[in-house]
């Protein structure tokens, strides 16, 4: 009989084991975890509408709560780096710590490392940074996005999109691909050197370095082809008017088959 207890016990942790393993998978060349996937989702970077490293302890608290969430957990910003969200500002975090999430080291962004760039505690809450917050119900607004060929719209479309939006999506697709962007449809408030609200497109993996343009007004912006696997969109709205938003559609494409003249999206 004990025999039979322990071959029961064994096959259901083995079960258990095979069930945690086909979580894992590779998508689009990269390894993921389905779990992390989706607690990872809610976890996201805010700035000060006044710009970089504004915001005291009690201000990321604010803005955290402010959109139905909370600061994020050490763990909850690990667990969204290890499926690509990458963001080289630092910023508060649960229990008055302040770092930030880096996926691939570089000479200009988490002194050449991996993994949480972590300050530590702070006694001085205040101090000025950015904020990451966790809201797993928060409606989407960027993202880490790995797809070979997806749609990106601003929060609410075809609504218009709300004030006081800050959204990041990183885009990374396979080594040896390049992204073509196509934007769909483009109406985001105008004004001479779109300071109010924009998009804006860099050529990198955060919004350091590659800096490709910012768009605003009805006109639809020209085509965009990234010179590497990864592409980072940032979208900011500010205080007062906004517009009917913006509808783009990226595709991965072989580098090697490349032709400015050729058109991916046929």
């Amino acid at each position: 009989m004990r025999v039979w207890t322990l071959l029961w016990t064994l096959l259901w942790t083995l079960g258990l084991l095979l069930k945690e393993v086909q979580t894992w998978s590779y998508q689009n060349g990269i390894f993921h975890n389905s779990i992390w996937l989706e607690q990872a989702a809610g976890v996201y970077h805010r700035e000060s509408r006044k710009g970089r490293y504004q915001l005291t302890y009690k201000e990321a608290i604010a803005v955290c709560k402010y959109e139905g969430g909370a600061l994020a957990t050490y763990d909850q910003l690990e667990a969204a780096r290890q499926i690509g969200f990458h963001v080289c500002s630092a910023g508060w975090f649960d229990k008055g710590r302040v770092g930030y999430p880096i996926v691939k080291a570089g000479a200009n962004c988490g002194f050449g490392k991996i993994g949480i760039i972590d300050y530590g505690y702070r006694l001085n809450k205040s101090e000025r940074w950015d904020v990451y917050c966790y809201n797993p119900d928060a409606k989407e607004c960027g993202g880490v996005l790995t797809e070979p060929e997806r749609v990106i719209q601003s929060p609410g479309f075809p609504e218009e999109y709300q004030d006081e939006q800050i959204c990041y999506w990183h885009i990374r697709v396979k080594l040896g691909q390049r992204i073509h962007v196509r934007f769909l449809e483009f109406d985001v408030e105008d004004d001479t050197d779109c300071l109010a609200d924009y998009l804006e497109i860099y050529d990198s993996y955060d919004d350091v370095t590659g800096f490709v343009g910012r768009f605003c007004g009805d006109y639809l912006p020209y085509d965009i082809l990234s010179t590497g696997n990864v592409m980072t969109l940032k979208f900011l709205s500010d205080a007062s008017v906004t517009g009917g938003g913006f509808q783009l559609l990226y595709k991965a494409v072989n580098a090697s088959m490349v032709s400015h003249n050729k058109d991916y999206f046929n």
